[in-house]
């Protein structure tokens, strides 16, 4: 089936022609959702497009969606076992997105019946896909954080609830995972990170990595849950709904604190998200 092009997505500051020119048909596709959880998961505009468009016209395209992220592809490589990606956010092009990589690869493989083996973002970064019993998984390179004292300090000011730990990435510009215990109320206590408030302003301003909320809920390896919140204004998004690239950090810092291999991650946004993964040889299987 072929999806049709959506122009609901431009506006009429510009001519559509502008845009329309160089695509071959637009759809939308989400992931991570579930219904028996009451969890939305999040949303993602796919984009195929012609040779000749901008990275200046695919940001205009992305600031007309209402989708967290819009992905492109090129109509001439969605074919082949290797295909570039790129995915943007009203603002800003985001560097890495797993979310809107597997949205893509479901929408390739339902109205094409094929996806390229690996998907290759500006960064040169590999995200390989696979389709297992009939559902698509997106495989990604683990990064493993480091316990830092001074992302905790900088981050004690951003949070309403005390800091266990932290711990950051290497890459400028990465990753800081802080980790909470499961109380936050003197009152009521909860296992959850709903209740944890953050202040938006003092986390762009002391520190510069997107920042992962985690909580852990059971540690039994056959049972494992974790929740977690996503946070990232310093990269044009206060709080995204569904994070995938955030379990390339999370599964190995699991791994390492409490010997899991694989958990469900419960992503406790507005609309909430379901990420299962499994975690080996330095790689994530997310799906």
């Amino acid at each position: 089936m072929q999806a049709k092009v959506n122009t609901l997505c431009l506006t009429k500051r510009k001519p559509k022609w502008l845009a329309l020119r160089f695509i071959k048909l637009t759809s939308t596709e989400s992931v991570f959702y579930s219904p028996a959880n009451n969890l939305k998961g999040s949303s993602a505009l796919i984009v195929i497009y012609k040779n000749g468009l901008t990275s200046k016209t695919m940001q205009y395209i992305a600031s007309q969606s209402n989708h967290p992220a819009t992905v492109f592809l090129n109509h001439n490589e969605i074919t082949k076992r290797h295909c570039n990606i790129r995915w943007f956010n009203q603002t800003s092009e985001i560097k890495r997105c797993g979310h809107g990589t597997l949205a893509a690869a479901n929408f390739l493989i339902k109205h094409f019946g094929y996806c390229p083996e690996v998907l290759t973002s500006m960064s040169n970064e590999r995200f390989t896909i696979r389709v297992k019993k009939q559902r698509t998984q997106l495989l990604l390179k683990s990064i493993e954080p480091k316990k830092s004292e001074l992302a905790a300090d900088e981050l004690k000011s951003v949070f309403s609830s005390a800091i266990k730990a932290a711990y950051s990435t290497g890459d400028k510009n990465g990753y800081t995972v802080v980790l909470f215990n499961k109380e936050f109320s003197k009152d009521v206590e909860k296992d959850d990170l709903k209740s944890l408030h953050v202040d938006f302003n003092a986390l762009s301003k002391f520190h510069k990595n997107a920042v992962i909320a985690l909580s852990i809920k059971n540690t039994d390896k056959k049972n494992a849950v974790a929740h977690f919140r996503y946070f990232a204004p310093q990269f044009g998004v206060n709080e995204d709904s569904a994070t995938g690239s955030a379990v390339s950090v999370i599964a190995p810092l699991l791994f390492r604190l409490y010997g899991l291999n694989k958990a469900k991650l419960i992503q406790q946004s507005n609309n909430g998200a379901l990420l299962s993964y499994e975690f080996s040889n330095a790689k994530v299987v997310i799906y």
